[in-house]
């Protein structure tokens, strides 16, 4: 399969702390290359940005990501243009501010998937909520993850994580300054090569000792050595386990050829594996705060395919593949 790129969607209120967050993801890409999608480029402070608003306009950053300006009508045959494989990005960021609202800038972006876009794939909706005010005007309940942006500012942001965990569907990751690192959306490219001033592992970044919120990250490996029932797992996906920020891993089900598997909340993304990739069961990695190893182990060997009742049906995996349009809204 052609390679596809994911594509993220940012909302939140004003003021809540996306630009901050764009801001961070572009400072910490460190050789993912991002494209940046806005219409309001007095929102965003990188230096390099000094580009006038209008529409379609594109500009190269210095670290080897670009930034677009656009209007709601040019969003598809922008995206792909930035996800074609000529453009060479890893992952694509659009911010919904000014755009249209998030409900209806997500159906645009699988509108564009469907369409010209054939090189992208929904990467999720993030929203950024800000941990001073609480507001959210209700778009929480679409997120496939939310981000409790300034959490050093609140003596106690422990009510208000409760209260989005309560409403939101997807996980709630808390942060200081937006400071989300660009692994937690997307691998980084294979082509990047350490140096001493290379950004750290995610799951180091999250235990550094900077004062911020996100302490307790961690990552749990999950390996089985036989099939998985697709309608189990994809329960399981759907369901969103309990603290996991990110999942990723190959999978094989009864009768047929093993499946990658990513995720960014309760965003899912399926395609078939390379030939050369081959499982007997499943090998995935979940990235989270609070993890239940244990339980986690558990719920993949609940998935657990019947040998007795043949094979199963594939459609409730097969809903996710990148090829396929995915109109849940």
């Amino acid at each position: 399969m052609p390679r596809r790129v994911p594509v993220v969607l940012v909302a939140g209120q004003l003021g809540a702390g996306k630009s901050t967050l764009v801001n961070h993801l572009l400072r910490r890409a460190d050789g993912v290359r991002i494209g940046v999608v806005v219409n309001d480029f007095g929102a965003i402070g990188i230096d390099a940005m000094l580009v006038a608003g209008q529409a379609s306009a594109v500009t190269s950053l210095a670290n080897g990501c670009l930034c677009c300006t656009t209007d709601a009508n040019g969003l598809a045959g922008l995206l792909a243009e930035l996800t074609a494989p000529s453009a060479r990005l890893d992952l694509v960021v659009v911010e919904a501010s000014g755009l249209a609202e998030p409900r209806e800038l997500v159906r645009l972006l699988l509108d564009a998937i469907a369409g010209e876009a054939r090189h992208a794939a929904y990467g999720g909706l993030v929203v950024v909520v800000d941990a001073v005010t609480g507001e959210t005007d209700g778009v929480v309940r679409l997120a496939d993850l939310v981000v409790l942006n300034q959490v050093d500012r609140v003596a106690d942001p422990a009510p208000l994580l409760a209260a989005l965990r309560e409403t939101a569907p997807g996980p709630v990751l808390p942060v200081v300054r937006g400071a989300v690192d660009p692994a937690l959306l997307v691998d980084p490219p294979a082509r990047r090569r350490p140096s001493r001033s290379s950004q750290l592992a995610f799951d180091v970044l999250l235990r550094e000792d900077a004062g911020h919120a996100h302490t307790a990250a961690e990552s749990v490996a999950v390996e089985r050595d036989a099939p998985l029932d697709p309608a189990r797992f994809a329960a399981f996906l759907e369901a969103g386990p309990a603290g996991v920020f990110r999942a990723k891993g190959v999978v094989r089900f009864p009768g047929a050829a093993p499946f990658v598997v990513q995720t960014v909340g309760t965003a899912i993304r399926v395609r078939p594996a390379p030939r050369s990739v081959d499982v007997a069961g499943a090998r995935l990695v979940f990235i989270g705060a609070g993890l239940d190893a244990a339980g986690l182990h558990a719920a993949i060997d609940a998935c657990a395919a019947d040998p007795a009742a043949g094979e199963p049906s594939l459609l409730p995996v097969l809903r996710y593949e990148e090829s396929d349009r995915v109109d849940a809204l």
